[in-house]
This record gives C-alpha cells, sequence and structure tokens, in this order.
C-alpha cells in the first residue's frame, strides 16, 4: 500500500494495484478550487504512468462527491478563472476540461463513486470516467442548462457516447 496526498485536496493510494483517488475538501463538498483542479490533473497523470494499476476508483470525502465550481474562491481570484480556459500552445483541452477528459486517457478502468451532491463541474468529472456508480442520496446537477448554456468541462463529450443521441440532445 502507498499513499500519496496530492496537496490538501486529492488523496491517491495504491492498494493491491488499485488506485484509489479521493477529492478531500470535504468542508466545501470537495468543490472545485483551482489547487483541486491542479491536484485532480496531477492524480490522473501519476495513474497513468504507473504501469502496475490495473484499475481506478474515484471518490469525495465526506458529504458529496463534487458539488461544482466554488466560484467564491474563483471571484477572489479573477486570474485563476482566466487559467482555467487557456488552450497553451497546441493543448486539446483547458484546465477546467482536463479534469474530465483526462480520465478518458487513462488506460485502465476508472470508477466513479458519487453520493451526495456531484453538481456542475463534479458531475463533469464522474462523466469523464468509464463507469459511474451512485449511492441513493446522489443528486445530480448541470446549472448551465438553467441559463441556457452548453456545459464546457468535457463531459458533454463522453454523454453522447453514453446515451443515444436523440436522449442526449433531449437532455
Amino acid at each position: 500500500m502507498s499513499k500519496t496526498i496530492i496537496n490538501d485536496r486529492v488523496e491517491l493510494e495504491i492498494t493491491n494495484q488499485i488506485a484509489f483517488v479521493k477529492l478531500v475538501r470535504a468542508d466545501k463538498l470537495n468543490a472545485l478550487d483551482m489547487p483541486m483542479f491542479e491536484a485532480i490533473i496531477k492524480a490522473t497523470k501519476q495513474v497513468s504512468r504507473n504501469k502496475e494499476i490495473r484499475g481506478v476508483i474515484l471518490s469525495g470525502e465526506g458529504k458529496a462527491f463534487c458539488s461544482g465550481l466554488d466560484v467564491k474562491s474563483m471571484l477572489k481570484n479573477p486570474m485563476a478563472a482566466i487559467k482555467l480556459l487557456i488552450k497553451p500552445g497546441t493543448k486539446f483541452s483547458n484546465i477546467a476540461q482536463d479534469v474530465s477528459y483526462l480520465w478518458r486517457e487513462v488506460p485502465v478502468p476508472v470508477i466513479a463513486v458519487t453520493h451526495g451532491k456531484c453538481w456542475g463541474g463534479g458531475f463533469q468529472i464522474a462523466l469523464g470516467a468509464d463507469f459511474r456508480y451512485a449511492q441513493t442520496d446522489c443528486t445530480f446537477s448541470i446549472m448551465e442548462t438553467k441559463w441556457g448554456l452548453i456545459p464546457d468541462m468535457a463531459g458533454s463529450i463522453a454523454l453522447r457516447e453514453l446515451l443515444p443521441i436523440d436522449r442526449a440532445k433531449e437532455l
């Protein structure tokens, strides 16, 4: 067993060739601030490089899997919000998209185990996994639809592969 704390937002524990990745910002319902975005990306890269890992279980600590973007932290630092959207060089995705999209690049099965709130960016992260298991208390929400916006954290790409296209468009 090996345990790695990736800053104070994400834990990575490897046991019996299974990587357990846990969002650990329970006091904020695992909301996504800049350090959380960075830690999730770092975790995906570490898991992808480790050839001994045979599967990943992604979860959240406390009462929620992930309640989405921590808007208050982004408002305190407007440059962080801009940093989320920049696609440096010839990169395919930006940081906001990477927390969902990079799970799709992990060469082993990724299972998101959701509970409590799985909202916004949290829902997008779960959509990036290969499998999703929701506990009975789990609620899902994408607030962008309330405002007539298209969510752009790469989960929408996965949605069209998970559902028939007519059902995805209806949602």
